[in-house]
């Protein structure tokens, strides 16, 4: 019985590990979201992930104090972007499917979930 190949997704997933998780787990300590989602990733021809996106949904009075904070004091190797929304503009995203939000829950890789921790 041969092993199941990689995915191309998954083999994304595990280059990113390497450079995200630090960045989650800064993020999580920085301003304790309720949830962190991976929604891109930018890959050069050699397969290299160069770049990419997180979403974070925070319990936060200003998203763009937030930002910025997350910004100007969490570094990685990798660029990266962030996305923040608040937790009550994540519920109400939800319950629309044609909303960024909503996409970025079905399609997007759940890297933190503040219940589970």
């Amino acid at each position: 019985m041969s092993a199941n190949p990689v995915s191309r997704k998954d083999e994304i997933i595990m280059q990113l590990n390497r450079y995200m998780q630090q960045l989650v787990d800064d993020i999580a300590e920085l301003c304790s979201p309720e949830k962190i989602y991976l929604f891109s990733a930018k890959v050069n021809l050699r397969g290299e992930v160069t770049s990419f996106k997180l979403c974070v949904v925070a319990d936060t009075e200003d998203k763009a104090q937030l930002e910025q904070r997350i910004y100007l004091s969490l570094d990685c190797e990798l660029p990266y972007d962030v996305v923040i929304y608040t937790v009550g503009e994540w519920t109400a995203f939800m319950k629309n499917p044609l909303s960024f939000a909503h996409s970025i829950a079905e399609k997007g890789w759940k890297v933190y979930d503040k219940a589970s921790q």
